[in-house]
This record gives structure tokens, C-alpha cells and sequence, in this order.
């Protein structure tokens, strides 16, 4: 069996690669030995595309959104907000919606988007802030469908811990339960992975996260609050595990 480590670097190597070698490398992958249980996986990643620049962009303005809101700047929040409804209408990702199974998912992801718009005007902080992390929460199961050097479930966890965040600061503990009782089963899906990347400690950090946020009562906001920041700041060192 290949050493799970030495998949990984050559699935980083992978990415760069030019879009006309992937059939190369399918190729040479699936006239490995018959033992290549590891062989398949590299076959499944190999033979999904690159992640559209277009997913990213609006994966990383969703997350402006929010910070630009819990800082009181509805000047940035509008302006961004425009930004992302636009380019939901753009060819590029009129393009993805016609690519295989995911049409539902890129028409809600515009639904959401407009929604965004449309609160970022007039209404809370809090309801635009919401609205923007339910734009994150699709982009898991979105770059899943591509090829990426960091585990689509690491994007959940940051959805998640946001979530548990912003509904804290909006008062509604029990959606607060909801979100850190899906911290558990998502962490430990990823878990193996952050490890065999080389991410033991960072694993042990998150996992002492994880341990934290079910302990904590739902209606400790400030608590809650300040150990979903920490989660926060976890998940970059997570993701930092995969791209360095």
C-alpha cells in the first residue's frame, strides 16, 4: 500500500499540473499493481477538475461579508454583497451550473447570495452575517466535487464554529446545540487525515476544541462565543496543514 503521506504530496504536485495531463496520469495511475487500494483514491481525485477560481472567490467573500458585519461596516457589507450577487449571474457560473450534479446546488447558492443583497442594506448586522455564513455552509459539498489540496469537511468545521459564533451573539441557543452537536461527527470524518498530513498537533488542538464547545452550556454566550473564535483560528491551522 503507498504510504498515505506520499499520496498526498503527489496529489499537491497534481494540482498544478496542466488540465490535458490528467488523462496521462489516470492512465499511469490505473496500471499500478492490483494492491492499490491507494491507487483508487488517487484515480478518484485525479479525475475530478481543479476548483473553480469563481467557488473560492465567493467562498472568501462570504467570509468578508461576515467580518465586515460584527464590525459595524455596512458600507463594505453593501459593496461586497453587490460583488457576489454579480458574479452569481456571470457566465463562469452559469458554466458550473451546467456542469454534472450540481445545478441545485449552484441555484441555491445563488438564492443566498441575493438574500445576502437584499438584507445587507437595511437590517442587522447579525441577520446579514447569518445570511453570508449560509452561503459557506454549501461550500463543502461544492468543492468536493473538485479537486483541492484541503479536505471539503475542514470547510464544514469553519461554517460550524461560525455558526455556533453568530448564533450566540443573535441569542438562539438552541441553534447553537445544533451546530456544536454537528462539530463531533464532522471533526472526526477529517480527523485521519489532518494526521496522516503530518497535523498531529494541530489535530489535538482541535480535538481539545471540540471537547470544549459540548461542554460548554448554550446559553454561556461570552464563553461560547470566545471558544468558537478559537475554533476559528484552529481551522486556519488546519487548513495550513494541507498547503504547506
Amino acid at each position: 500500500m503507498i504510504p498515505t503521506r506520499r499520496v498526498s504530496l503527489f496529489l499537491r504536485r497534481v494540482v498544478s499540473v496542466p488540465a490535458a495531463s490528467f488523462a496521462v496520469g489516470i492512465l499511469a495511475v490505473s496500471c499500478w499493481p492490483a494492491r492499490a487500494d491507494a491507487s483508487l483514491v488517487v484515480v478518484t481525485a485525479l479525475a475530478r477538475p481543479p476548483l473553480p477560481a469563481i467557488l473560492r472567490a465567493m467562498e472568501s467573500g462570504a467570509e468578508d461579508i461576515v467580518d465586515f458585519a460584527l464590525a459595524g461596516d455596512r458600507a463594505s457589507v453593501v459593496a461586497e454583497a453587490a460583488r457576489l450577487r454579480a458574479a452569481a449571474n456571470s457566465k463562469a457560473v452559469e458554466s458550473l451550473a451546467r456542469s454534472g450534479g450540481i445545478a441545485t446546488k449552484i441555484a441555491q447558492l445563488k438564492g443566498r447570495l441575493s438574500r445576502v443583497a437584499q438584507l445587507a442594506r437595511a437590517h442587522s448586522f447579525i441577520a446579514v452575517a447569518l445570511a453570508a455564513n449560509a452561503v459557506s455552509q454549501l461550500m463543502p459539498d461544492l468543492y468536493s466535487r473538485f479537486q483541492d489540496p484541503v479536505p471539503s469537511p475542514i470547510l464544514r468545521l469553519d461554517y460550524l464554529d461560525r455558526e455556533a459564533q453568530l448564533r450566540s451573539l443573535a441569542g438562539q441557543p438552541e441553534k447553537i446545540a445544533l451546530a456544536v452537536r454537528q462539530l463531533r461527527p464532522t471533526w472526526a470524518s477529517v480527523r485521519p487525515k489532518v494526521i496522516a498530513a503530518g497535523g498531529a498537533m494541530e489535530a489535538g488542538a482541535y480535538q481539545r476544541h471540540v471537547a470544549a464547545m459540548n461542554r460548554l452550556e448554550a446559553t454561556a454566550a461570552k464563553r461560547v462565543q470566545a471558544e468558537a473564535v478559537r475554533g476559528l483560528e484552529l481551522v486556519d491551522d488546519l487548513e495550513r496543514v494541507f498547503v504547506r
